[in-house]
């Protein structure tokens, strides 16, 4: 244990983080907790920031702060690529690493670090202090040897379910007051009545769930409510897992919720905080092919944004343009086939916003997110397919079946075109 030194600013926190990292990684922690105070700290003296290497799982669309463009001499490094750090990785100082969620655990247990910064809620009467809202990478860094720095934060509400971490543990820290992030997930667009029917009708009673960020997994929930004895075993929990609290669909047993992070509303973390049932763990259990596929029914809900008809999955671009990166998908997908009577779904909505199809003839995206020998069940407003047992002639008919009908035609032509090119 070490001699904890309070400090008296965030001001004072940056400077003695800048000095203890000089040329070396950060840990920031992100989701509902990202320091942005910290980075206002760096951004009033940006040459505190020259040579720093800012590290952490920064989410698209609630993290939208560059840290790399907190000094022309910063860096950052990202799992999740967003439009929001374009500038900086363009000029290369934001590098991204094209990694599932599993291999962002190794990496922060194992590549060089120099501080870590932990975002916590007030200490309780013994000086520990919870995690609060977000446990998915912060623990990795527990036991490594390197600066510490808390932020203590008395609006970050205690979660009971959240691992703990004392002062002591700590080389410096300074209260650091501001209110944890809301993310607010707008309802899906067009009629996804007939794909939630599809959907929920794979989902059976004492069923363990996981699902992501998104549009659809709020309407998937809704449609759970008559099931009985459900778990949640997922990277994160949003405002969607209070329907199936207040039904009584989720099992009554501690650990019948467990998750990485609290994504959502103010209102669902002040629930979560009080929450019996859940237990805030790690990414090497979240993610971890061993501890997933010891779950009986897993089912993994993950949302695409285009398929093509050799059943390869973009989760990530809009044409060239990068919007996020695979995340845990494909962890959550393999853990699913490992899993006793495991479903691994994968949703894509059939029609785009202007009516263009969502099944390709080929995906023409930089890369693929999910390869065809990830094949999942795939589910639109057309039906459900698992493609895993199909062989190319049959996955490419299944999913063709599965698009909007006004495509299907041309979708086939496309395909009879492709059938002499090798697959």
């Amino acid at each position: 244990m070490t001699q904890s030194k309070q400090l008296s600013s965030l001001a004072e926190a940056a400077a003695l983080l800048a000095e203890r990292a000089r040329g070396g990684r950060v840990f920031i922690p992100a989701g509902p907790v990202e320091p942005l105070g910290l980075a206002e700290a760096f951004r009033a003296n940006p040459g505190l920031a020259d040579e720093l290497i800012f590290c952490g799982l920064f989410i698209p669309g609630l993290n939208r702060l560059d840290w790399a463009a907190l000094s022309p001499k910063a860096r950052a490094e990202v799992f999740l690529p967003s439009p929001d750090f374009a500038a900086t990785i363009a000029t290369g100082q934001t590098r991204i690493i094209p990694a599932h969620y599993s291999a962002a655990w190794r990496f922060f247990r194992t590549a060089p670090f120099k501080a870590a910064v932990f975002h916590l809620a007030a200490p309780d009467a013994e000086g520990f202090c919870s995690l609060s809202l977000s446990a998915d990478a912060s623990p990795a860094f527990f036991d490594r040897t390197m600066f510490k720095l808390g932020l203590i934060n008395p609006s970050l509400p205690k979660v009971k379910g959240a691992p703990k971490l004392h002062l002591s543990a700590l080389d410096a820290w300074v209260e650091a007051d501001a209110p944890p992030a809301e993310l607010s997930t707008p309802a899906p667009t067009g009629d996804v009545d007939a794909l939630v029917h599809h959907v929920t009708s794979l989902i059976e009673d004492g069923a363990t769930l996981q699902a992501g960020i998104g549009k659809l997994p709020g309407a998937i929930m809704a449609g759970l409510t008559q099931r009985r004895d459900l778990s949640i075993h997922s990277g994160l929990i949003g405002d969607w897992v209070l329907p199936l609290i207040d039904s009584g669909a989720l099992a009554d047993h501690a650990g019948s919720l467990k998750a990485g992070v609290i994504l959502g509303s103010h209102a669902l973390q002040a629930r979560m905080a009080q929450e019996a049932r859940l237990k805030l763990i790690p990414i090497a259990e979240t993610h971890g092919a061993a501890h997933l596929g010891a779950i009986e029914r897993f089912t993994s809900l993950n949302a695409a944004l285009e398929v093509d008809v050799y059943g390869q999955i973009n989760c990530e671009f809009a044409g060239s343009r990068t919007l996020a990166g695979v995340g845990g998908a494909v962890d959550f997908l393999r853990g699913a086939r490992l899993s006793p009577g495991g479903r691994p779904i994968v949703m894509v909505q059939s029609l785009g916003k202007q009516g263009e199809t969502r099944i390709v003839p080929r995906l023409a995206t930089p890369s693929v997110s999910i390869a065809r020998s990830d094949a999942p069940i795939l589910v639109t407003e057309q039906g459900a397919v698992d493609l895993e047992p199909l062989d190319t002639e049959a996955r490419a008919q299944a999913i063709i079946s599965l698009a909007a009908p006004q495509h299907r035609a041309d979708l086939m032509a496309a395909w009879s075109q492709q059938r002499g090119v090798k697959a």
